[in-house]
């Protein structure tokens, strides 16, 4: 029905423009005219007929804050067959207007017409400006225009008789109603239109139209036919503020509308800062002149025609094809607005067709968009089908390709080559881009991104030209050797196992390309595991599993690539054992505690102890904590972990207060603990039902990397140390520790690895990164605690550079609870002699 609709609409506005221009007499000579330079009354004017004159008409039309006064005059010789005409003004935002028409020099009557002018009482019907008028038969007749206001004063005036302004005031009202009920249809249809699709920019959309009709009711002159007085001078007072919205509006709704396809881009300056030069243009439209709002308007007309123009074709060019509609739009209703501002600047004449050229293209903008909005659904709905198989940010298969798609491919293929029962050999090759975490911390996340995306469309590139890889199908008709399989995980597979040594070294190469991220070239870590198919995998989903453990037991010392193998389906079937046995003995509370005292080096007197997660399983027996720590952080165990050392050494600490008295207890977590948002809480809750002091114990951390700009572990850090708690950076120099984070943890203590102190009396080097920690420690007034002491000679060098504690088998070896309470009730001396060490 709406197609119909406008269909018709269009045909009724067309014939509408294809009257004949002018009815009557259009007067386009100009007009005598003169500037008032004090005020005047009508018959003060009408007596200084001498100042009229034909030259001042150009000047009066344009923006002025000038009052100026026209004179029509019709000598008597004239009226022998008709006497009753009208003058019809066609435009409608001149602020004050009147009108005084003279017989001989009489007055017989006054018209305000003026945009802020209150007139509504002296018509009943309103059709638009008409002054009627009557000329003398014995007398000339003359007509006075007084006019002032801030926006151009065009004033193209007609002048009908009597049968002509019969149809011109019937054709008034039939173009306004066109164009409202156009408006107001095509806006109902698109608001259920959008209510279904929900598509980006919905309320902009709404909003722009909202706007376009109170802008047209104000050029177009139906602003005082549908709005209150007070709206109708609203607008007139703000019609460029208006224009700036709408601009705003529509340039919002063009960043909506290209959302999906990144145009513009996230990080382009135009997308960051664009709205700021309509805010700034919009607070300028109430502190300068409406001339130079005027230029400023039209200024953003042609910056919005560059770009949204820019954008559009860039669009389409890359495929959107729902852009060709919001092109089509855009053009109408731009190149609309620019021909109506043409007419404020006197480069284009007021009359029927140039002033509806904007009605027209905003109507031609409604329905474009509409159109536009149902192709892009369509679109969107095609594009939901590939993405499920694509990956956007590469368009290459990704992981449900591989586990949907690939198994039907494979089937194809055997068939292509007449082996319906013997599956091809084949190599599956994953690579991990391991330093995604690392480039998201320096860069942030969008970064990081970009720089994954950057460097596996370089791998694409450069295997594209290798033979003996496999060729993924698209639904889009397209051919990929790649995979991505998620973030930094990609994955190829090789047709020619045999030569698959020769094919991964080539990918190493590749991918030693540098990554330009900010101006630094980063170069990319990487892991790379493979595995045979079918020999090693009957079926995709086991083949991927068997490479993922092939590139999860890559280590440093392996190089880059591992192919799969029956000893690391074996380790990684150990470790599957481990988390079962640890994650029932987590629930079974069966993980129990040590205590290693610490020693104050200058006195030798116990200070306190380090308590350290023990684990021994009934299949497994005693497991390293080296080598169910990290397992545990990998799977997500160290937060129960955590919470049951926790409770068991705050229950111990409560029943045996006396071990607390005058000494510390120190407790590792892991920084993975750090990141939780209630875990400095949940420790002081835990804390104080146990009616312990948070002051007798220090909270020792490692692998510190993640701290960096990360307001969650700053908020914990800050509730712990509010609470009371101590906090230690344990085994620093090594690892992720850094400087920066002695600032971020507001660090009471500084472990020195036993890296360090293990080699001091054989390792120059150690003896001079040693030292300065324990200086760097007493400059920044925090405690030095050298780990791993195993010999006296250490002991005294560590002495004699002022190191504040120590701890390591020299001294005491980690004990149960029982044997450290007892160790401190036998009061033992000094550490001074061999004699007195545990």
């Amino acid at each position: 029905m709406t197609p119909k609709f406008v269909v018709s609409s269009f045909i009724t506005l067309a014939l509408l423009l294809w009257q004949p221009a002018v009815l009557g007499l259009t007067l386009t000579t100009p007009i005598p005219t003169f500037k008032e330079i004090h005020p005047l009354s009508a018959e003060q004017a009408l007596l200084n007929a001498e100042k009229f004159t034909q030259q001042a008409y150009s000047e009066s039309q344009g923006f002025s804050a000038q009052t100026y006064w026209h004179k029509l005059t019709f000598a008597e010789s004239a009226l022998e067959q008709e006497n009753n005409f009208h003058l019809k003004l066609n435009y409608y935002v001149i602020e004050h207007l009147d009108f005084y028409l003279f017989h001989g020099d009489q007055l017989i009557n006054h018209w305000k017409r003026g945009a802020l002018d209150d007139w509504h009482t002296d018509t009943e019907y309103y059709d638009g400006i008409w002054i009627p008028l009557q000329l003398s038969s014995h007398q000339n007749t003359t007509l006075l225009i007084r006019k002032q206001g801030n926006s151009p004063l065009l004033t193209p005036f007609e002048l009908l008789n009597a049968k002509d302004t019969l149809e011109k005031k019937q054709y008034q009202p039939i173009f306004w109603s066109v164009i409202i009920s156009s408006l107001l249809i095509l806006l109902t249809h698109n608001v259920f239109v959008f209510a279904l699709l929900r598509q980006p920019g919905f309320l902009y959309y709404l909003a722009l139209n909202i706007v376009i009709l109170i802008a047209l009711s104000a050029i177009t002159g139906f602003n005082r036919w549908i709005f209150p007085e007070s709206v109708s001078q609203w607008v007139i007072r703000q019609l460029f503020l208006v224009f700036g919205i709408g601009a705003w509006i529509l340039f919002r709704f063009s960043v909506h509308f290209l959302k999906e396809i990144h145009i513009p881009a996230p990080q382009s300056i135009i997308r960051r800062y664009g709205d700021w030069i309509f805010v700034i243009f919009l607070i300028s439209t109430q502190l300068l002149s409406v001339k130079t709002s005027a230029l400023g308007f039209a200024l953003i007309e042609v910056f919005m025609f560059i770009i949204c123009t820019y954008w559009g074709v860039k669009a389409y060019a890359k495929g959107f094809l729902a852009v060709r509609f919001y092109l089509f739009s855009w053009f109408f209703l731009i190149v609309g607005s620019i021909l109506n501002t043409l007419i404020f600047w006197k480069v284009l004449p007021i009359n029927p067709i140039t002033e509806s050229i904007f009605p027209v293209a905003c109507l031609l903008q409604l329905l474009s968009f509409s159109f536009a909005f149902a192709d892009k659904a369509k679109q969107i709905e095609t594009n939901r089908q590939q993405q499920a198989l694509i990956d956007q940010p590469t368009g290459l298969p990704n992981r449900t390709y591989y586990f949907d798609q690939l198994p039907i491919h494979l089937a194809n293929l055997n068939h292509s080559y007449n082996q319906p029962h013997n599956d091809p050999e084949l190599a599956l090759i994953i690579i991990d881009i391991t330093n995604h975490r690392a480039l998201s911390q320096a860069f942030g996340p969008a970064k990081a991104d970009t720089a994954m995306v950057e460097i596996i469309e370089h791998i694409h590139q450069k295997t594209a030209e290798m033979n003996g890889l496999l060729s993924f199908p698209l639904p889009n008709k397209t051919l990929k050797k790649i995979i991505r399989i998620s973030t930094q995980n990609i994955l190829l597979i090789s047709t020619t196992p045999a030569l698959i040594k020769t094919q991964i070294q080539f990918i190493q190469h590749t991918l030693d390309y540098s990554t330009l991220v900010n101006n630094i070239h980063f170069r990319h870590q990487y892991k790379i595991g493979s595995a045979l198919y079918p020999s090693q995998g009957a079926n995709l989903d086991k083949l991927y599993q068997n490479a993922l453990i092939a590139k999860n037991s890559v280590t440093y010392s392996s190089g880059n690539w591992l192919p799969f193998t029956d000893n690391l389906k074996n380790n990684h079937a150990h470790q599957l054992h481990l988390i079962t046995q640890l994650t029932n003995d987590i629930q079974q509370e069966a993980l129990y505690f040590d205590i290693q005292p610490q020693v104050d080096l200058l006195t030798r007197q116990i200070i306190g102890g380090e308590v350290l997660v023990r684990w021994n399983n009934d299949k497994l027996g005693q497991v390293s904590p080296a080598e169910f720590i990290p397992l545990a952080e990998q799977t997500g165990l160290i937060y129960k972990l955590t919470d049951l050392l926790l409770e068991k050494v705050f229950q111990w600490a409560h029943q045996h207060p006396h071990a607390l008295l005058n000494k510390r207890l120190s407790i590792n977590i892991s920084a993975l603990d750090l990141l939780q948002e209630d875990f400095a809480h949940r420790v002081s809750l835990l804390i104080q039902r146990h009616r312990l002091s948070p002051q007798t114990f220090t909270i020792e951390i490692t692998e510190t990397s993640v701290f960096q700009n990360n307001a969650i572990v700053h908020d914990n850090v800050k509730q712990l140390h509010q609470a009371g708690f101590k906090l230690a950076i344990d085994d620093f120099g090594v690892g992720y520790s850094s400087m920066q984070n002695l600032v971020a943890l507001q660090t009471d203590e500084l472990k020195i690895d036993q890296f360090f102190i293990m080699s001091l009396l054989e390792d120059a080097q150690s003896q001079i990164l040693c030292r300065n920690m324990i200086d760097l420690s007493k400059a920044l007034n925090i405690i030095s605690v050298a780990e791993g002491i195993e010999s006296e000679g250490i002991l005294q060098l560590l002495q004699d550079w002022h190191c504040q504690v120590g701890q390591g088998y020299h001294l005491y070896r980690p004990m149960s609870p029982a044997d450290y309470l007892a160790l401190l009730n036998k009061k033992v001396p000094p550490l001074s002699t061999p004699t007195n060490r545990a």
